[in-house]
């Protein structure tokens, strides 16, 4: 068996090896991974071709073979648009593996030509990979940490100079290799180089996989079930993340705590369906004054808190007030005999950093404006001046 014979069946190996990791991965439910099957098993199927061609009937060895391979082609680029949104593009992709193939016959029956069959080739892989690369990079914002994004991208940059410079060679030396199983050196450079390009971008695809894989444990793992708003454990860590960042740059950093009036006899009243129903609508509602830059938390049963980064205690003072206000039209609201949602208000407590001080104390002080809220009658934002007078 020649050398050339023994790469492909490695690679055809190797893709029947990530298919196997991908299959694994298709309860994730992550679009682009089905695409990315059925670009290993095409793989695997026209290496398999590609290694016996001296065995098999020419249709089968060419058309076939390369009509195969460049299906493979077209799917793991229809995986990453998959992935990153866009339409897979079907009609158009397979518009160009049937273009391949017809190509491989000009190039077989007309005018037999082994470096022009490798030359059309080359473009069709090479102008995929570059378009695999440009959908990675314009899908950048949705990049969630860089390495798996960066390394797909450079790979199949790598891949597409590849196919360029195969290309360029076989047109200048046309009568050197007359065969892909031909053991010349060149033949075995390309050949061992291109074997392995599925699985290459296949093992990026697996990266991207897990990468979003992690950021959505982690959202569930960050996100209170109910009603959506960050857990008590994300708002700690980020809010020490933010202090640190308030003390360094010398910026001001507020603080609303907030809860339901009278949550207890609402879930007396009405039942404990009906108060998730309230701690819902008020994310809701809260959702509209906070911004993007904000951290809104649920940290207790009914209890909520507001991180507003460079935010000064006047200012956190009129986001309270929109925010008790909007929550409080909902006693006034029209439309429904028997409101899924009944009327409730809730009280809200406003502090500022002070120097150095910790996170427990901003909190703590925030925490007394909010019982003096409730002391004032409720339905209230009250800061921690108006606390300590």
């Amino acid at each position: 068996m020649s050398s050339t014979f023994n790469i492909l069946i490695v690679g055809a190996l190797f893709c029947v090896l990530m298919l196997l990791v991908l299959i694994s991965l298709l309860r994730s439910g992550i679009p682009g991974i089905r695409e990315w099957c059925l670009a290993n098993a095409f793989g695997c199927v026209a290496l398999v071709l590609y290694a016996f061609g001296r065995e098999l009937m020419p249709l089968i060895a060419y058309e076939v073979a390369n009509g195969v391979y460049a299906a493979a082609s077209a799917a793991m680029l229809a995986g990453f648009r998959r992935y990153y949104g866009k339409s897979a593009m079907p009609v158009v992709l397979g518009a160009g593996v049937l273009l391949v193939v017809a190509a491989i016959a000009l190039f077989h029956y007309s005018v037999d030509s082994y470096p022009m069959r490798t030359v059309v080739i080359a473009v069709f892989q090479g102008t995929t990979c570059l378009a695999i690369a440009t959908t990675i990079v314009f899908g950048r914002s949705d990049w969630r940490s860089h390495y798996p994004s960066l390394f797909t991208v450079a790979m199949a940059a790598v891949i597409t100079v590849g196919h360029g410079i195969r290309s360029a060679i076989y047109l200048l030396n046309t009568g050197e290799v007359s065969s892909l199983l031909q053991p010349s050196p060149l033949n075995l450079l390309f050949v061992s180089a291109g074997t392995f390009i599925l699985p290459v971008l296949t093992f990026g695809a697996v990266m991207l996989v897990h990468d979003t894989m992690l950021a959505r444990a982690e959202l569930v793992a960050n996100r209170d079930f109910l009603t959506g708003a960050w857990t008590r454990r994300a708002f700690f860590e980020h809010a020490d993340r933010e202090l640190l960042r308030t003390r360094r740059m010398g910026r001001q950093l507020s603080l609303l705590l907030l809860d339901v009036d009278h949550f207890k006899k609402i879930n007396d009243t009405y039942g404990h369906a009906v108060g998730d129903l309230v701690l819902i609508d008020l994310v809701k509602r809260a959702a509209t004054v906070v911004r993007a830059v904000d951290f809104f938390a649920r940290v207790g049963g009914e209890e909520f808190a507001v991180l507003l980064p460079e935010t000064s205690r006047d200012a956190a003072a009129g986001v309270a007030e929109r925010m008790r206000a909007i929550v409080a039209q909902s006693a006034t609201e029209k439309g429904r005999a028997k409101p899924a949602v009944p009327a409730y208000t809730i009280s809200i407590g406003v502090s500022s950093v002070r120097g150095f001080e910790s996170l427990q104390d901003l909190m703590r002080r925030a925490d007394a404006a909010l019982y003096a809220a409730k002391a004032m009658g409720r339905n209230r934002a009250v800061s921690e001046v108006e606390a300590e007078v």
